[in-house]
């Protein structure tokens, strides 16, 4: 049994505690109060050593700068709302994540928020990340054509940093250049003598489902193939993909190769190759597009289109804070490349649909 006797001390409450103050964390860190608050409102501008220092000893004694009241003083939360479209997809979340990085190095929070692709989730987003008054918006859209979510942007009072969209208001862009890495798989494609090639994509109206396609067509009829044999497929968000595939792998005319846009549909097109008893490359060549996780999984890894996405949320970061110190210089736009990597998923064509046989231009 517990000894009665035992005084046990009561439980110390909130109300209890003090919290640490700016002098004891000066005090202790061996520096001023001004340095402390340039800290915490300021760190860039701190030399390394005693920025460590100071976080140091904030760390050592609990202290938790008052946010609010420094929101309250400088009309500024140094925090930084992410809008992207999915939480799940790895593009969106290798952008995010360095993008996040980046600004913590600046002392930067970073406030995430995903539309899962709906427009009304979208522009409820954006009003979200406003009410809680974030100083700045990075983002990608759903729909660079919708004019709700256009309305919606331009309503926005914070600067804004786009992520690889066209849209028709002034804000800062980070985009890439499309065009060198899909003319050279396609070029690539052709040079092994196909002639009859599909690209596969979910229809969405953004920057670079569009762009892609564009240059699809353009390097295609580059490399000499005919317009016949240049198939874009696109496929309606939702729309079920394995039927879709399937019709596209079961026609006696079927395209000797496949680009497909994201690991979705990548993975999606494995499978169906897999049921059909289609080997790539033999029967079957296969590239992809913005799907790295799964390109580099699948045996053979397959030949792909690449993009640094830790580039592009660094970029969007800098091009944040660029903005933030300088409110009033024009918008700027920078453009990272795309690359094509080339593996073992690309093969002459097994048989050659209709025609004569194929002569690279």
């Amino acid at each position: 049994m517990p000894d009665e006797n035992v005084n046990i001390p009561p439980a110390e409450s909130a109300a209890d505690r003090r919290r640490p103050t700016i002098r004891e964390v000066a005090r202790q860190a061996g520096v001023s109060t001004v340095t402390v608050s340039r800290v915490c409102n300021e760190p860039d501008k701190v030399v390394p050593a005693t920025r460590a220092r100071v976080e140091a000893a904030m760390r050592s004694l609990g202290y938790i700068p008052n946010l609010a009241a420094r929101a309250m003083r400088t009309q500024a939360t140094r925090t930084i709302g992410i809008l992207i479209p999915s939480l799940t997809a790895y593009p969106n979340a290798a952008v995010a994540q360095a993008a996040a990085d980046r600004l913590a190095e600046r002392g930067y929070a970073m406030l995430l928020a995903s539309s899962d692709q709906q427009i009304q989730r979208e522009c409820a987003a954006l009003d979200l990340l406003r009410t809680r008054q974030v100083d700045g918006i990075i983002l990608y859209v759903s729909d660079q054509t919708d004019p709700q979510v256009q309305a919606g942007l331009r309503a926005v009072d914070v600067p804004l940093v786009l992520l690889d969209r066209d849209l028709p208001i002034s804000a800062d862009r980070v985009c890439t250049d499309h065009a060198a890495a899909m003319t050279a798989l396609v070029a690539r494609l052709a040079l092994l003598g196909h002639r009859r090639l599909a690209l596969v994509q979910q229809t969405f109206a953004i920057r670079p489902t569009l762009e892609r396609r564009r240059h699809f067509l353009a390097a295609g009829l580059a490399a000499g193939l005919e317009p016949a044999g240049l198939l874009p497929v696109g496929l309606v968000p939702g729309q079920e993909m394995a039927a879709e595939l399937g019709r596209l792998l079961d026609d006696e005319n079927r395209p000797s190769a496949v680009i497909a846009e994201g690991s979705r549909l990548l993975l999606a097109l494995l499978h169906a190759c897999r049921e059909r008893g289609l080997t790539v490359p033999e029967d079957l060549s296969l590239a992809a597009l913005d799907a790295e996780d799964v390109a580099m999984a699948a045996s053979p890894e397959v030949s792909s289109v690449v993009r640094d996405f830790g580039a592009i949320g660094r970029a969007a970061a800098d091009m944040m804070l660029a903005r933030l110190a300088d409110p009033a210089a024009p918008a700027r736009m920078v453009e990272l490349p795309s690359r094509f990597v080339d593996r073992t998923s690309l093969a002459p064509p097994a048989h050659s649909p209709g025609g004569p046989p194929f002569s690279p231009a």
